[in-house]
């Protein structure tokens, strides 16, 4: 303790359900990262990794409208993995999932933020096999008082467009 900083909490020997729920946004970090992964090495679509998150949509909400503006970045690509590697088990998910990301990461001053939640509205509309859904999760944003939201919204419907316009570009 050289330097007077307290030591680093260890916060793998909390169980990820726990970290979710942690005060500590370090520790809901640590939690998505280790999602991240475990998403990403899944044998197939339906593995047993995805179920506690995909019968729990509320708590994927609670991850998009994370306090912490690192954490709720990182909550984001773990929301991505997710959808992408759960396939079409997490389309039923868009309806807790959309609404947060229109309330409160289109409108993020952070550029990762933004990417993310685009990326994820991008996912849903693979997974959904069609944009109309995602469309309309995203239109009530239009009326949004704050501008920065409104902007936001238009911003990822263009892009939905663009990408259901030109599948190709997807590859």
């Amino acid at each position: 303790m050289a330097d007077g900083a307290p030591p680093e909490e260890d916060f793998n020997a909390i169980p990820i359900a726990d970290r979710l729920a942690h005060k500590n946004w370090k520790a809901r970090v640590h939690a998505y990262e280790a999602l991240v992964k475990t998403f990403q090495t899944t044998a197939s679509d339906s593995d047993p990794a995805f179920k506690p998150y995909i019968n729990h949509p509320d708590t994927l909400k609670k991850i998009a409208l994370d306090a912490n503006a690192v954490a709720q970045e990182k909550g984001l690509e773990c929301l991505v993995a997710l959808v992408k590697f759960a396939g079409e088990n997490a389309a039923r998910t868009r309806e807790a999932v959309m609404p947060a990301l229109v309330e409160k990461c289109f409108g993020s001053s952070r550029a990762g933020t933004k990417a993310q939640a685009l990326e994820l509205s991008l996912q849903y509309v693979e997974v959904e096999n069609g944009a109309a859904g995602v469309v309309d999760s995203i239109l009530p944003g239009l009326g949004a008082k704050q501008p920065k939201t409104v902007a936001g919204c238009v911003a990822a419907i263009k892009e939905i467009v663009k990408q259901v316009s030109f599948p190709c570009a997807l590859a």
